[in-house]
């Protein structure tokens, strides 16, 4: 299994690293920075699988894996809506910073709660209508697209793994690889 995890995590550097390279930092910072934390998220997976189950790096993939579930689409939220018609709404997605704070927290003291996972699935579920809405204001299907596949990065992954155990991380992981691309493309296209 540590063979899949590799590949899926490779697929999840691979596409971070196309959209660090097709982004510009000072054009597009947001969307650049949801790239890097992708990529850091993507290597760290990658030297786990290596390291075979390394216990200090599970523990660090553990928060980097909440980071990932919180940060790239409200990065990339901020970055479309000020490019948009509507600039003055991007700053309202930076209240993703509240529930990551406590997300980091209470996985550096292992005490997660349910407050925490609540808070996360609400910023989660506000930052998809978000993107649903600026997809139809624009008339665009690639939001809607992107928005899809950030819902079914995080609730997707929850169902394949019901069904068979490790298969929501890989599924994860592949939905994140996607939108990293869909927004690279999307942020490429817009400049």
């Amino acid at each position: 299994m540590l063979f899949m995890d590799a590949l899926f995590n490779s697929l999840l550097v691979v596409s971070s690293g196309y959209a660090m390279y097709t982004l510009q930092p000072t054009q597009t910072p947001y969307g650049y920075a949801a790239a890097a934390v992708s990529l850091v998220h993507g290597l760290l997976g990658v030297v786990r699988a290596a390291n075979n189950d390394d216990d200090e790096c599970n523990r660090l993939r553990q928060i980097t894996s909440g980071i990932m579930e919180l940060v790239p689409l409200p990065l990339t939220n901020i970055e479309l809506y000020l490019k948009s018609s509507s600039p003055h709404l991007a700053m309202a997605h930076g209240c993703f910073l509240v529930p990551l704070a406590f997300d980091v927290v209470s996985k550096w003291r292992d005490i997660e709660d349910n407050s925490t996972v609540t808070l996360k699935d609400l910023t989660l579920l506000g930052n998809v209508v978000s993107l649903l809405f600026l997809g139809v204001n624009q008339s665009s299907n690639v939001y809607g697209g992107m928005a899809a596949i950030a819902f079914a990065a995080r609730y997707g992954s929850v169902m394949f793994d019901y069904y068979w155990e490790g298969l929501g991380v890989h599924f994860n992981l592949l939905a994140n690889s996607a939108f990293i691309v869909l927004m690279a493309m999307t942020l490429t296209t817009k400049s």
